[in-house]
């Protein structure tokens, strides 16, 4: 009888010991440092997430659940939390990479998922790619189907339109647009390329715009400084209006 009142005391001593022990250890949560390369804004927005967890101690905080809010900011690709004791959270984010603004709704990723950053500006950088009919996902495949053959020739995509027709136009970094049409698309930029470089590559500050949906041709309209220096020529036959067949 004795031996099991003293055991029964050990047990409640023990517990009241490690409840004790407990709340020492459970420090309120004092600082949050959010590593990543992140901007000012994106650090701002994950601090607002764990702002809402705090109430918790370092110990008692799920950090599961924490981790699943930040995530469901949708631009975060990679998030890991971890305890600092005695009251100190690390948050380590990595966030999706962008490859091109979705017109001005947000950004895509390389697999074509739409993500929606705060207060970013890379817009002024990135490729901007809209479509009227295909889907994010089916615009970057498109995308990167086209970039790939124009980068071999040192020509970079800055954006890529698709309007109601289903008709791609993509607009070189220099300025220069191509209207691809709605099918044979890679058809068509290859025959682009085909002329640009037997053709076109020297005389690329001049061009304006390329017209490929020809069966056997293309379509040259020149730039406003062309025209000029061609009218006080006296060339008719580079006329804005004719059509180059290659």
């Amino acid at each position: 009888m004795i031996r099991t009142v003293l055991g029964f005391i050990a047990v409640l001593l023990l517990l009241a010991g490690s409840s004790y022990l407990w709340q020492r250890l459970d420090q309120p949560v004092r600082t949050v440092r959010v590593e990543g390369a992140l901007s000012n804004v994106e650090q701002a927005a994950i601090r607002e997430v764990c702002a809402e967890s705090l109430h918790a101690g370092v110990l008692s905080m799920d950090l599961d659940e924490l981790t699943d809010r930040i995530y469901d900011l949708g631009w975060p690709r990679e998030v890991r939390v971890r305890r600092v004791w005695p009251g100190g959270l690390v948050i380590q984010v990595e966030r999706e990479p962008l490859v091109a603004a979705w017109g001005r709704e947000g950004f895509l990723t390389s697999a074509g998922k739409v993500v929606h950053l705060p207060g970013h500006t890379e817009q002024q950088v990135l490729p901007v790619l809209s479509a009227a009919l295909s889907t994010p996902r089916q615009t970057m495949q498109t995308y990167q189907m086209l970039q790939d053959p124009l980068g071999e020739s040192g020509l970079k995509i800055s954006a890529l339109e698709e309007n109601l027709l289903g008709e791609w136009v993509l607009t070189l970094d220099n300025g220069i647009t191509v209207a691809l049409g709605h099918q044979a698309i890679t058809d068509r930029l290859q025959r682009f390329l085909l002329i640009y470089r037997k053709v076109l590559v020297d005389r690329m500050p001049e061009l304006a715009h390329v017209d490929t949906r020809y069966e056997n041709g293309v379509a040259v309209r020149w730039g406003e400084a062309m025209l000029a220096y061609e009218k006080t020529q006296q060339q008719p036959q580079l006329d804005p209006r004719t059509r180059n067949g290659f």
